[in-house]
């Protein structure tokens, strides 16, 4: 298993993270994520999905989305 933290931006509500959480899980491959609206973060859980698809899956949710490094 592999942990991938993206930077989510655009999220405004509780609706909005439940959107981004819902359309990662419908990754095949993905097996948990948690998205964290006061953090912009989203914590996804996965065997071997590649960072584009799970950038994928943000995008089609209506967000934008990059892998996180660093701090922010």
């Amino acid at each position: 298993m592999t942990k991938t933290v993206l930077k989510v931006e655009g999220m405004s509500c509780a609706m909005c993270s439940g959107g981004v959480t819902a359309s990662l899980l419908r990754v095949k491959g993905v097996t948990d994520a948690k998205v964290d609206l006061k953090k912009g973060t989203a914590e996804v859980i996965h065997e071997g999905v590649s960072d584009d698809i799970l950038i994928r899956a943000v995008v089609d949710a209506g967000y934008k989305a990059k892998v996180k490094s660093g701090l922010f």
